[in-house]
């Protein structure tokens, strides 16, 4: 269910709704269907199935324990609490995310910020706005930029991590030293030229 939510960028009751009509494995795509629009009434979206879903759906159909149920996702927990719901779709599957955190170590997250995630990693492959868009299915574009805000900002981010000094570089050049020319031209006529030459030291200096 969690690689169907992240492949689909899907919204969690658009999976719990999800049935084995919805999936196509013949041409690779699944109909998800949402209450998202004006009015309330439910449509559907047609979205490509990736290889790897594909996959994992088509090994689900054929190794699921219950199969008099139309939902591609069913209550299966043996727990005390969801004993009476056995082989039901899920209306609300409140603490799964919270569970499945706490086992792994992980900041608490719920199911909709898969979908982020999702967005997320679309478009640090490069994606644009229209594609993420027609993705996610956002009426407006104005939505998913809100939903690639926090992508931008930390791009915005490494680009300031950018402007970090680096390491400095030596750079040698003569100064002359004023202090130790010779005095002796100063005895010359203005026509003839010094019979030493300027003695000149090296400074270093840091460039940053």
């Amino acid at each position: 269910m969690l690689l169907a939510l992240l492949h689909l960028a899907a919204r969690r009751g658009e999976i719990f709704r999800l049935t084995w009509a919805d999936v196509d494995f013949a041409n690779s795509r699944v109909r998800l269907w949402t209450r998202k629009r004006t009015g309330g009434t439910f449509d559907h979206d047609w979205l490509p199935m990736t290889g790897e879903l594909r996959k994992a759906l088509m090994g689900w159909w054929e190794q699921r324990p219950v199969k008099d149920q139309p939902q591609v996702f069913l209550c299966l927990d043996q727990t005390e609490f969801c004993r009476d719901y056995y082989g039901k779709p899920f209306l609300y599957r409140i603490h799964l995310m919270k569970r499945l955190c706490d086992r792994a170590g992980a900041t608490q997250f719920g199911f909709h910020a898969i979908r982020h995630l999702s967005a997320s990693i679309l478009f640090k492959l490069g994606n644009g706005v229209g594609v993420i868009q027609s993705i996610l299915r956002h009426r407006s574009p104005n939505t998913t930029e809100r939903y690639l805000r926090s992508v931008g900002l930390e791009k915005v981010r490494e680009a300031l991590e950018d402007l970090k000094p680096g390491k400095a570089a030596v750079v040698k050049f003569p100064i002359v030293n004023q202090e130790q020319a010779p005095t002796e031209s100063k005895n010359k006529k203005p026509s003839e030229e010094p019979s030493t030459p300027q003695t000149a030291d090296t400074k270093s200096i840091s460039v940053a």
